[in-house]
């Protein structure tokens, strides 16, 4: 037997087991747990759309196809010095894949994830999955919490306890919340739309959807990456019931036409700083344009999906180089597993697509700012290297960049942080926690 006639079997194997977890998925779907009434939630009313629990279970043939595709793995040559200066670093890439491979156990990865209560609801046509992990605290506030690409929900797994339950962890059990998570479409183990305009103002009107649905009526959102947008959209449609709105890092509103064209750009005295914005934006526009020719590759190679994937870890984190002091291959490899055994490297890319698209007509960005001002109370956690370790650090002048951010946020609240970067949550989950908390606290 070739490897053609393997890999056909396993494709075979896949199917079967697929069509065996969908089936289980909606043997699932029994009795919804009631609601009970809470500060800031009201029981759902009768009649109203279900919210099922959820468990991840992926089928054996899944993780033995992905052994064997990781075994037959072929690799791109590269230069001696390339660093991470062409993109993923190969001896990296390889050593992350011999782990995989060889080490890495992902049963255990999803019995912890499935410590969470985790749920499933139809929402504009999709099924959501999302993490509800309710405190003891009757009295804690309910608090939408929103990722980004190429993050999943497990960048918030380290501060959910922290969040829901504050005295195991030292804290006050004022500072408790009744935390949502959910899975964008396209995401992890949330549907992938069948059709076009699913984009971040769509998105923001499914999340005010959820939390109506969860019996919210008073509630705090976070956001990062593109949870960062959407979650200014959740503050600017639902003002009524966000009680308080709170971003890594909130950006300004754009100077005036007049003021821009009236100041000329800054004299270029480096050539390689000049072209880290070509160096670094380069998958947008991939993802923006063509993510479907992109998206094949995604989901046939393991490999591939995991270069894509961690190259944007490496370049976005806080670290001096060496990525495992922030995050251990385990969480970096939990995060890719998600979006290989739920095949959404492609679903997940298209929200580049539709962002981009959303205003009718090509924007030179896939990130379109939300139009008004938000009047909810906010609170901007800075983190020094979010947008770009290499290239493009915050201003780390809080007086200037709380005075950008006045432009378009009620700002009450403004950190600078010591560190971290794109993932917060993840990389520094003790100040990010603390910030929240702080937050939080001034709105109560």
């Amino acid at each position: 037997m070739n490897a053609i006639d393997i890999r056909r079997i396993s494709a075979g194997l896949i199917v079967t087991a697929i069509l065996g977890f969908v089936q289980t998925v909606h043997a699932q779907r029994a009795a919804e747990p009631a609601v009970s009434a809470r500060s800031g939630s009201t029981p759902r009313p009768a009649g109203a759309p279900a919210i099922v629990p959820f468990k991840i279970q992926v089928p054996d043939a899944v993780l033995t196809d992905l052994k064997q595709r990781l075994s037959q793995a072929r690799f791109a040559d590269e230069f001696p010095d390339a660093g991470w200066d062409y993109g993923t670093n190969l001896a990296y890439l390889k050593g992350l894949v011999d782990y995989w491979r060889d080490h890495y156990d992902w049963r255990a990865h999803e019995k912890k994830l499935n410590e969470f209560d985790q749920f499933n609801t139809n929402i504009d046509g999709v099924d959501i999955h999302f993490i509800h992990q309710r405190s003891k605290n009757a009295n804690a506030m309910p608090l939408l919490l929103l990722n980004g690409w190429p993050s999943s929900i497990v960048e918030y797994a380290k501060v959910i306890g922290p969040l829901t339950d504050p005295v195991a962890y030292g804290g006050r059990a004022e500072d408790s919340f009744h935390v949502v998570i959910p899975s964008m479409p396209g995401f992890g183990f949330s549907g992938k739309p069948r059709e076009r305009g699913y984009d971040p103002e769509r998105i923001a009107r499914m999340w005010v959807q959820l939390m109506a649905r969860l019996g919210y009526t008073r509630y705090a959102a976070h956001g990062s990456d593109w949870g960062s947008g959407i979650a200014t959209r959740v503050a600017l449609n639902d003002a009524a019931h966000v009680a308080a709105l709170h971003l890594a890092g909130c950006g300004g509103a754009p100077e005036p036409a007049a003021a821009n064209a009236a100041t000329p750009p800054p004299p270029v005295t480096d050539v390689n700083s000049a072209v880290n914005a070509a160096h670094n934006l380069g998958y947008q526009e991939i993802q923006s344009t063509k993510p479907q020719t992109l998206g094949q590759g995604l989901s046939d190679s393991p490999v591939g999906l995991a270069s894509w994937i961690i190259e944007k870890w490496y370049g976005w984190s806080d670290h001096d180089g060496d990525l495992e002091k922030v995050f251990t291959k385990d969480e970096l490899l939990t995060n890719i597993m998600i979006y290989w055994v739920t095949n959404s490297g492609t679903s997940s890319a298209r929200i580049y697509y539709e962002s981009r698209h959303m205003l009718g007509g090509l924007a030179p960005t896939p990130f379109p700012r939300p139009e008004g001002r938000v009047t909810v109370p906010t609170g901007c956690g800075a983190f020094p290297s979010q947008y770009d370790r290499r290239g493009t650090p915050i201003t780390t002048n809080t007086v200037e960049a709380r005075k950008a951010a006045e432009t378009r946020y009620n700002v009450v609240h403004f950190t600078t942080m010591p560190r971290g970067g794109h993932f917060p949550a993840f990389e520094q989950p003790k100040l990010w926690v603390d910030d929240i908390r702080a937050f939080v606290r001034t709105v109560r």
